[in-house]
């Protein structure tokens, strides 16, 4: 069973195993939005839902993501130094020479 994450501002952020949506909410780190009728868990204390939908009681901020800068190194960096037309070893950016 999987369980769907939601950030605390109803983003998704990711799908979690049950075991570990149940653990952040006997945390009280999430609250179970939907759960699964008929499939509770068992537990030593109390029974719980089966999460199918958690929501964080605490927003969590996403990184973004490592952005190479447009310049004429960042482009040669995030294209390996292949030129884009014709797959060869380049070591500038106007690798192909244009006919007239």
């Amino acid at each position: 069973m999987r369980t769907l994450v939601l950030n605390a501002g109803y983003e998704p952020l990711a799908v979690v195993s049950f075991k570990r949506a149940l653990v952040l909410v006997m945390n009280d780190k999430a609250t179970v939005v939907e759960h699964i009728d008929g499939q509770p868990v068992w537990g030593t204390d109390a029974s719980y839902d089966r999460p199918a939908v958690i929501l964080l009681t605490r927003y969590v901020r996403v990184p973004g993501g490592r952005r190479v800068p447009v310049t004429r190194r960042g482009v040669l960096r995030r294209d390996a130094h292949r030129c884009g037309y014709c797959g060869a070893s380049a070591s500038t950016i106007d690798h192909v020479l244009p006919r007239s």
